[in-house]
């Protein structure tokens, strides 16, 4: 451990499913240049599955988001215990928002917190432009908060390790396991908690119709709770036979379908970042936002299917309904321009 390199660290990142996959580069490469260094993590416990198996992280704490002073204040004395009283020589604040304030007061020595760029969101939903003239994706706006630390990027992408990594002791995603016989497995996320990021269930259904008569495709529609719903209605639409694994509330388990397929179609989806973790190919439709937002496939083969409309982006998150009524973001994508990037993915 060289001189002034810290040696307890502490990363807070409490939501969503997407940010706290995409946290992962981070802790790696934190791991990596600082392997004496004990890393913990704090996440809502609706995603602490994403770092159950990670052999990177000492220890995994669980927040709950409907905690009252007094239940945060046990909180930190319990984590405080662990670390033998002491604070954190390092604290990095991915999430920096009020409930991470509240987490971080009297924990770390040195706290950083991650650039939230909420000019440059400002701008590219009100004016269209985006200002700082590059799109940096979210992976490299947290790496930039270890900055000056001596952590260098190794160039590789997301993890979310399943039981069987840790059982072997390495990371060993879809890259490198395929799937082990001739059929064509497709894993499709037709949901999104916004409507304006949702690609018409329609769309979907004729999707899928062309996918079985052209590839024979096995065809696996996951999804949360929430999904339930639009996914059936694609199902009956489509008239096919397909494998409904919407519903779901295991990441791990969701992960673990993923990696049993060929490529995922996704909306701008937390899903998306699942498949990126595992090195499965991603085709992505983009209807309200946009990649200028940092959120698109990291370092994974990908294609993102969007639509120039001047009234794009309208929100960084996604609205209930388009604001001009229209929807042409997505009503303007056909199922030829999907089926044209799964075919440079499939055919390759």
């Amino acid at each position: 451990m060289k001189r002034g390199e810290p040696t307890r660290i502490l990363i807070i990142r409490l939501s969503s499913m997407g940010d706290v996959i995409l946290a992962s580069h981070l802790v790696r490469n934190l791991r990596e240049s600082l392997p004496n260094a004990r890393i913990d993590f704090i996440t809502a416990k609706p995603f602490s599955e994403i770092y159950q198996f990670n052999p990177h992280i000492f220890n995994l704490y669980e927040y709950d988001k409907n905690w009252g002073k007094s239940s945060i204040r046990e909180f930190k004395e319990k984590i405080l215990k662990n670390n033998g009283l002491e604070k954190y020589d390092l604290l990095i604040d991915l999430q920096r928002n009020y409930r991470s304030l509240q987490l971080r007061k009297g924990l770390g020595n040195k706290i950083v917190k991650v650039r939230k760029n909420r000019l440059n969101k400002l701008s590219l939903v009100y004016f269209k432009k985006n200002i700082t003239k590059v799109i940096q994706q979210i992976p490299e706006i947290y790496f930039n908060t270890i900055v000056g630390y001596n952590v260098q990027d190794d160039g590789k992408g997301l993890e979310l390790w399943l039981p069987g990594d840790k059982e072997k002791g390495f990371y060993q995603p879809f890259s490198i396991v395929r799937v082990n016989d001739d059929k064509i497995r497709i894993a499709i996320a037709p949901g999104a908690y916004h409507e304006t990021k949702r690609w018409l269930p329609e769309r979907f259904a004729e999707l899928i119709n062309v996918l079985k008569n052209n590839y024979n495709a096995e065809i696996v529609i996951i999804g949360g709770p929430f999904d339930v719903e639009i996914t059936k209605q694609i199902i009956d639409l489509s008239g096919e036979e397909v494998i409904d694994k919407s519903g779901s509330d295991s990441i791990i388990s969701t992960a673990e379908l993923i990696d049993k397929c060929n490529i995922l179609i996704t909306n701008d989806t937390g899903l998306m970042h699942i498949a990126a973790a595992r090195q499965v190919p991603v085709v992505a439709i983009f209807g309200s936002t946009v990649k200028e937002f940092g959120f698109t496939p990291f370092r994974v083969k990908h294609f993102v299917v969007e639509k120039d409309i001047p009234c794009r982006p309208c929100t960084h998150i996604g609205r209930e309904t388009c604001p001009k009524g229209h929807f042409d973001c997505m009503n303007k994508i056909s199922v030829d321009e999907v089926l044209t990037y799964i075919e440079k993915i499939l055919l390759e």
